[in-house]
């Protein structure tokens, strides 16, 4: 956004950004009008993604060459206009591909990666052009359409037509196009479009008109400091930890604006919130009151909650002297996956703690360290029963279940680990355990309450983490200095630190409440093994898999046709069971979350209260009526719904739900006509058993006669040779030389 000639230029980014943030577009309307200096900001982390674009973009175009298309590149020379002219030139002379177009119309700027010619009629002649860019995200954001509708909009002016398609490159594939008609996003464009134009050039906006509410764009913007500044200087809600959007709107309609305010506020609301649980409303009311209170000491606060079965301290298993404190480093942009480069833990050993760090600098590299670092888990298990891993927030362990699906290795032992509730997520410990005077529930806020000091300086390790990935981004690790890697070595050690003295402190209430004379047992967690049944199951597939794959090489360069199809069969003989891992996976997460938190959850209804039977349809059912505070819902009728309580057998059917006035209707059988859920949740699992036994079938044949013998299931064995189908008995390719 600037002024050329007095007159305003807006850009794709201007409109990405004003759909991130409206505060966004006027603290840029002012700096480009001069009455506000707008802040330098330098993220290294922005910056390496700025370079991966760059090169992302050069290896696509490289891509295109190499198909024998006519490219013209357009380096920025002189001013826009210059350089818009110059576009239109080359779109005159007609090659395949224009590179770094310029385009100008009606007040707008746009610079797309590449416009690739089309055999479609136009102003040009027999051809038109169509925009492709390239981006590093895997899935394509609202702001990526607006942009390539932008730049279609603009394309439309100088060739007269618009776009029919516009595509998105992402990372790997092979530089496959993600292809969107652009009629499908037009309307949306413009009705984005005219709120940025009313925005900018309404004289009546001004600093009122918007607010530096916290959101997404925060975490990459320029001006984050200055509305950081603005929030604290107002006591803003939005510095209540845990507080959402919903309660802020419903609050300052009562007029509580502050977090003073809020600490202040005599609770139950009344009347009764119109959006939201009163429950969740006195939650951020103490959070308020605690944060104030320790404002005003200025020193750390700290409050236990209300012990509530099977949450918070009722959650940590007795400490053993095998236990691990675990926490990764990553890299999201490595490779198309990402790469968990650090692996480090802290154990507890005669001489006090002792720190772990497992390096991994490649995807091999990973492999064999995610391998090592189970084989070393596994064995303390093996040393001591009670053994655990514990780690703050639930990124570990859902990285350990990604590592394994990727290289399909440790599935046994990670699937014991987890049925054996293995790890403890201390994050969930402390969330229904303790109520701390912080902004943010992260372990670096709440270190000061365990007198914990960090030995490396959080802005130094920010930097040197970024050095780090960068390099890692750019596969060039071996230009990563030994002062860097100490630097990230040390970070990662102060968070696996933490972490067991986060464990310590935790424990160290949990006893002064067992010694006022409170009980809190410890929690049963067992051995993790498979239950018979499943046991059976896996030792008959891992059977047949060895004899699959006797004799074929470890490395894929190594085999034959016949031998990549036939270890291929191998594999797919565990496939549906991996892919039922993520559904069960989702389901024991929802099971673990309180009513209160599936208030967040759009497969989940929380904070039911029951109004009235309706009806009793006959056979003893019956349809109950609750109610249910406002919520995100995607849950319609003629769902079946789950509890808690009832196992993973369907508890009800939805036959009517109004999400809006918050109205749930629901049949339940004569088993369960006088139970009242506080929470319900649907969790659809699609039985795939007479898939799995097909699947064995055709590997038991394959293992008698050989993936090629002429007989059962030609068809399907001619897939995984990549042979066409066959017409009686002949391939199509056959048939079709004939």
């Amino acid at each position: 956004m600037r002024y050329d000639h007095q007159s305003l230029r807006l850009s794709a980014s201007d409109l990405a950004n004003h759909l991130g943030c409206s505060h966004l577009t006027y603290l840029d309307l002012c700096a480009a009008r001069g009455e506000l200096a707008a802040p330098s900001y330098k993220d290294p982390a922005l910056e390496a993604l700025r370079q991966r674009g760059f090169e992302h973009e050069r290896g696509y175009i490289e891509h295109l060459g190499s198909q024998g298309l006519s490219i013209v590149e357009l380096a920025e020379l002189g001013d826009e206009q210059s350089n818009h002219e110059r576009t239109v030139q080359a779109m005159k002379a007609g090659p395949d591909v224009i590179v770094q177009a310029t385009l100008l119309g009606d007040g707008w700027l746009g610079r797309s990666d590449v416009l690739l010619r089309v055999d479609k009629p136009s102003n040009l002649g027999k051809y038109a052009y169509e925009i492709a860019d390239t981006k590093l995200a895997r899935e394509t954001k609202g702001r990526t359409m607006l942009q390539l509708c932008l730049y279609s909009d603009l394309l439309r002016q100088l060739q007269g037509m618009l776009p029919e398609y516009m595509y998105v490159v992402p990372p790997g594939n092979g530089y496959k196009r993600e292809t969107y008609r652009v009629d499908d996003y037009m309307a949306y464009y413009r009705l984005v479009r005219q709120r940025l134009i009313d925005a900018v050039r309404n004289g009546s906006w001004h600093s009122d008109a918007t607010y530096p509410d916290k959101c997404e764009q925060c975490n990459i913007c320029r001006w984050w400091k200055v509305c950081d500044d603005k929030r604290h200087e107002d006591d803003h809600l939005c510095l209540v930890a845990g507080i959402s959007k919903m309660q802020i709107g419903e609050l300052q309609t009562r007029q509580v604006d502050t977090l003073e305010a809020l600490a202040q506020t005599t609770m139950p609301l009344n009347p009764s919130p119109e959006r939201g649980a009163p429950e969740t409303y006195e939650r951020v009311h103490h959070q308020a009151r605690v944060q104030l209170e320790g404002r005003v000491k200025n020193k750390p606060v700290h409050e236990l909650l209300v012990l509530e079965e099977g949450f918070g301290l009722y959650r940590l298993p007795k400490p053993t002297s095998q236990d691990i404190f675990f926490d990764f480093e990553g890299a999201r942009f490595v490779g198309d996956e990402g790469l968990e480069y650090l692996f480090g833990y802290v154990s507890i050993e005669s001489g006090g703690p002792q720190y772990h760090a497992l390096w991994a600098m490649n995807a091999e590299q990973e492999k064999a360290t995610f391998e090592a670092f189970i084989d070393e888990a596994m064995a303390r298990w093996e040393a001591d029963k009670g053994f655990h891993i514990y780690h703050y927030a639930p990124y570990e362990p859902s990285a350990i279940k990604r590592l394994m699906g990727r290289y399909a290795a440790r599935e046994d032992e990670v699937d014991r680990l987890l049925r054996g509730e293995r790890f403890i997520d201390l994050y969930a410990v402390v969330k229904h355990a303790v109520r701390a005077s912080v902004e943010s529930y992260s372990i670096k806020d709440l270190e000061p309450f365990f007198g914990f000091e960090r030995q490396v300086n959080l802005r130094d390790a920010s930097h040197n983490l970024r050095a780090l990935e960068y390099a890692l981004e750019f596969d060039a690790a071996e230009a990563i200095s030994d002062e860097v890697k100490e630097a990230v070595r040390g970070y990662n050690e102060d968070d696996c630190l933490a972490t067991l003295r986060l464990r310590d402190w935790l424990e160290s209430l949990r006893a002064q409440l067992v010694a006022d004379g409170e009980q809190i047992p410890r929690p049963e967690h067992g051995d993790g093994m498979p239950s018979e049944a499943l046991d059976e199951a896996m030792t008959r597939v891992q059977a047949l898999a060895t004899r699959l794959t006797e004799g074929i090489p470890v490395e894929r360069e190594d085999r034959t046709r016949q031998q990549q199809a036939q270890w291929i069969l191998a594999q797919l003989l565990e496939w549906h069971r991996r892919e039922d891992k993520a559904i069960w996976w989702e389901y024991f997460r929802l099971v673990e979350l309180s009513d209160e938190e599936l208030l967040d959850e759009r497969d989940a209804i929380g904070c039911l209260q029951f109004v009235e039977h309706v009806e009793e349809p006959g056979r003893g059912s019956v349809i109950d009526r609750y109610r249910f505070p406002h919520q995100e819902v995607k849950l319609r009728t003629g769902n079946k719904v789950l509890t808690q309580e009832m196992g993973t057998k369907p508890f009800a059917e939805i036959v009517g739900i109004d999400p809006v006035r918050g109205d749930l209707l629901l049949k339940k059988g004569p088993s369960r006509a006088n139970i009242h859920p506080s929470s319900v949740f649907a969790h659809d699992i699609v039985g795939t058993r007479p898939l799995r036994e097909a699947l064995f079938r055709i590997g038991e044949w394959v293992a008698d006669h050989g993936i090629d013998a002429n007989g059962f299931c030609r068809a399907g064995r001619d897939l995984l040779l990549a042979q066409p189908p066959r017409l009686k008995g002949e391939a199509v390719e056959q048939v079709m030389a004939r």
